[in-house]
């Protein structure tokens, strides 16, 4: 949560403290306590949507089809209609939310949050397996990359 929290603050903060001169730090020494969050990219388009197939649990499951991202650089991102129960596609992979703090630090109900289970703008770093997603708000998520195809739950 301390991560989440020191992301939150840089996130709300911008790039302010970047110098334009500067170079990308070399990927080791990257963490999400000094991703530059200004100047957020637009997503790389990915593949073709592939119709899903119907999981054990009536559910739909569905294939990755996401672009490569780039470690460490800020994207454009919005939640699906169904907020987290929404596919979030990133990076070649599904992600699982794991955990998150609302603007204050304060833990998120991240299964009855309203950001959380609607569709919501903000901005997502990739940094390996993991990936913080921060809200317009000043919400911030911390997912897990999911290995394979995933079951994703109806939605009205």
């Amino acid at each position: 949560m301390r991560m989440a929290l020191a992301l939150t603050v840089l996130l709300a903060a911008g790039g302010c403290a970047t110098d334009p001169g500067q170079t990308e730090p070399p990927l080791e020494s990257v963490s999400f306590e000094n991703v530059p969050i200004s100047d957020a990219r637009e997503m790389p388009p990915g593949g073709p949507f592939v119709e899903g197939r119907l999981g054990p649990t009536g559910g739909t499951i569905f294939d990755p089809s996401s672009a490569p991202l780039v470690d460490a650089v800020v994207y454009r991102f919005s939640l699906g209609h169904c907020g987290l129960h929404s596919p979030v596609d990133l990076d070649g992979s599904f992600w699982d939310p794991l955990d998150g703090v609302g603007p204050n630090g304060q833990p998120l109900a991240l299964e009855t949050d309203s950001e959380m289970i609607n569709a919501t703008a903000g901005v997502i770093v990739v940094i390996e397996d993991e990936a913080r997603f921060r809200t317009e708000s000043g919400s911030v998520i911390r997912f897990a990359r999911h290995d394979g195809e995933k079951e994703f739950p109806g939605c009205a």
